[in-house]
């Protein structure tokens, strides 16, 4: 593990967080991007094949107030399939707007990973048809993933979701898809 001086609380969680997307990744495209550095815009520095990325890291999720007042209210808290995919479509053309902004490193080998939060990624991926992955892949990011974190608990890792590269675009199963759950 990579220890990062003045990391905060913030960047802790954010590295937890981005250590699953590493390993599914890695276990998906068969190549290692490896941690190198934090910071922000973008939160991460990755190398692979020995050419520097970096890697913003982003939440897709509803508002938590609102979330929270539904589950207390015994209301479905689940956001649907479609809302997901609006809202990450939302994520990901803020994140470009940020990315294209001065002061951002790697501008044109930056990698965004949006974690699906609340939503399960299959159904969400669902609705995500070409054209609306063709928009999203007009931005400026290299690479483009979904990474649905419902499978962490019982399973201990990430599904992916992905937009760009075409080549890796949809739902792929995670390492552990038919496997026993928790163990």
């Amino acid at each position: 593990m990579i220890v990062i001086a003045n990391d905060d609380g913030k960047k802790m969680v954010e590295r937890d967080e981005l250590y699953p997307f590493l390993e599914e990744y890695a276990y998906l495209a068969g190549v290692e991007l490896t941690l190198v550095g934090a910071g922000e815009r973008p939160d991460f520095v990755c190398e692979k094949r020995g050419r520097r990325y970096g890697l913003e890291l982003v939440k897709a999720m509803r508002d938590p107030v609102q979330r929270g007042w539904e589950v207390i209210l015994g209301s479905d808290s689940h956001l649907h399939g479609l809302d997901a995919a609006a809202l990450v479509q939302e994520v990901a053309y803020s994140k470009d707007k940020k990315r294209r902004s001065p002061g951002w490193r790697y501008p044109k080998s930056t990698i965004l990973v949006i974690q699906l939060v609340g939503s399960d990624g299959e159904e969400m991926a669902s609705y995500l048809d070409d054209q609306l992955m063709d928009e999203m892949a007009e931005t400026g990011f290299r690479e483009i993933w979904i990474a649905d974190y419902s499978p962490m608990e019982p399973y201990g890792t990430i599904q992916l979701i992905g937009v760009k590269p075409k080549r890796w675009r949809g739902a792929h199963p995670h390492r552990f898809y038919g496997m026993k759950p928790f163990g």
